[in-house]
């Protein structure tokens, strides 16, 4: 009854952007996915990654705990490569990191196995999604804690918090550097 038409590209010219075509008139060569960042915010991510890491490294060498955490790659990701997201805010990634290190060693006391690993991953979520700090990196961090570590429980939850609090510091001094002094976007 009533004729909906879809929008369309507006053609007049624009100096800032290309005209944005709808899904269903774009090209099929043509991507939707959000554009390339500039390469100076590239450079500037490669550099807090690897300072955040190789400094989670040292850490490790110094003290001989693992600081380094498999899972802090992909928080540290979160931190300096989206800073917008939720999940890469410091209350999610330290309380995320926190409460899944303390999920995976509570579920490592009944024992070593990926079974328990898979259960343990899977209690974090829930528990950080009560807690409202989801922070997907850190799952793997209980799943770890759970069928990788040989640190005491409670050494591993600190090791965590440290470490994720550590990334937190580099990604807040990068992200000003990089020109987005808006991370964080709320701490608590």
């Amino acid at each position: 009854m009533f004729s909906q038409q879809a929008p369309v590209a507006d053609s007049s010219p624009s100096m800032s952007s290309p005209p944005v075509l709808d899904a269903a008139r774009r090209p099929w060569w043509r991507s939707s996915a959000s554009p390339r960042p500039a390469l100076r915010t590239v450079a500037l991510a490669l550099i807090a990654a690897a300072l955040g890491l190789l400094g989670l490294a040292a850490l490790t060498e110094v003290t001989g705990s693992p600081f380094l955490i498999p899972s802090m790659a992909a928080s540290m990701a979160l931190v300096v490569g989206a800073p917008k997201l939720p999940l890469s805010q410091p209350r999610n990634v330290v309380g995320g990191q926190i409460i899944s290190a303390a999920v995976g060693a509570s579920v490592g006391l009944l024992g070593q196995s990926l079974w328990l690993g898979a259960l343990a991953g899977a209690l974090a979520l829930a528990a950080m999604m009560l807690a409202r700090v989801p922070h997907s990196p850190a799952a793997a961090t209980a799943v770890i804690g759970t069928t990788a570590t040989t640190v005491p429980s409670w050494e591993f939850i600190l090791l965590a918090g440290s470490a994720a609090a550590v990334l937190v510091l580099v990604g807040l001094v990068v992200n000003r550097l990089n020109g987005a002094p808006e991370y964080p976007l709320y701490i608590w």
